[in-house]
């Protein structure tokens, strides 16, 4: 449906390479469905709908949002009058097969892999036999693939899919086109925590002259909130930058106090790369927080977030 080349059943027949998505070199180890899927007792019809999948081989893996591959097959469909070749009628003909509604069949697969063949034949086009179509596909018709998140928000993934909520909110954090507010928003979380990471405690910056060395993470991703207060803010150097956005370890306020702890994330690390992030349970000084308690890390984002992500910490195992 989603124009991808053909899987395999046995990951361990896959190699451990890139690009992931080859011919029958790769597995779909996931397929998460969004919040419309549904179970109609009445009528025992059950609905569901996909938000994402997941492709993976022995050495990577990634997830692939649904919508947003979607809306790029749309684009293709729209100027596939325009490609060279056989390509126009091979990628009508899997239009048309997904506008019947009918099951899907291997039929459609043998659409995919002419589509394929066709780009592997096409004079002067730099594709990998065997490999995604879509980005080739795009670029004969000069099409720029839709920047920003791919996969649906968080808080649409559940508690089930946490590590993909993860990676959710880490594009949606990065998905920050906001010109003077934005910088308003860094140049004030920075000055509020006087250019101190509130994980480590580290200082960089304040030097005349000299870029902070410290980031202004949003608690709630920007790009779906619209929250550029300090409360949804944290200053963090790169290393701790890097471990919030993946949800590996997070602030949580307990009897007054903001301590740090680790999620069930942690443990796809070694225990040398979890002892470099951090300790768990250690309390935050109040110094490495800004003076003004209003601007302290607001409880109510945070929770948002653990809802968001569906994060289960450790220290509640």
């Amino acid at each position: 449906m989603l124009m991808l080349p053909d899987p395999t059943r046995e990951l361990r027949s896959t190699p451990k390479s890139l690009p992931i998505a080859v011919t029958k070199r790769y597995i779909v180890k996931d397929v998460g469905f969004g919040t419309e899927s549904e179970f109609t007792g009445v009528a025992d019809l059950v609905t569901f709908v996909p938000s994402y999948i997941t492709v993976a081989n022995l050495g990577e893996s990634k997830s692939i949002g649904v919508a947003a591959r979607w809306t790029r097959v749309e684009a293709v469909y729209i100027q596939s009058d325009l490609l060279p070749g056989a390509l126009p009628a091979l990628v009508q003909s899997h239009r048309d097969s997904l506008a019947t509604g009918d099951p899907v069949t291997r039929a459609l697969t043998s659409t995919v892999n002419g589509i394929m063949a066709s780009l592997s034949s096409t004079p002067g086009l730099a594709y990998q036999e065997g490999s995604d179509p879509l980005p080739a596909l795009e670029m004969l018709l000069g099409i720029s693939p839709p920047s920003g998140p791919t996969l649906p928000p968080p808080d649409e993934l559940g508690e089930d899919a946490p590590a993909i909520s993860a990676r959710s909110a880490h594009q949606y954090r990065l998905a920050k086109v906001r010109g003077a507010s934005g910088r308003v928003f860094s140049n004030a979380v920075r000055a509020s925590y006087s250019n101190r990471c509130a994980f480590c405690g580290a200082q960089f910056g304040g030097i005349p002259g000299i870029r902070s060395g410290v980031d202004a993470a949003h608690i709630l991703a920007w790009s779906k909130h619209d929250l550029d207060v300090v409360p949804n803010g944290l200053s963090l150097c790169k290393l701790h930058h890097w471990a919030f956005d993946a949800a590996i370890i997070m602030p949580r306020r307990e009897d007054d106090r903001y301590y740090l702890r680790f999620t069930n994330l942690a443990d796809l690390l070694g225990h040398e790369e979890i002892a470099r992030i951090g300790k768990e349970g250690q309390p935050i000084p109040d110094q490495w927080l800004p003076n003004d308690t209003a601007l302290h890390p607001s409880s109510a984002f945070l929770q948002r977030l653990y809802a968001d992500l569906g994060v289960t910490f450790r220290s509640d195992v």
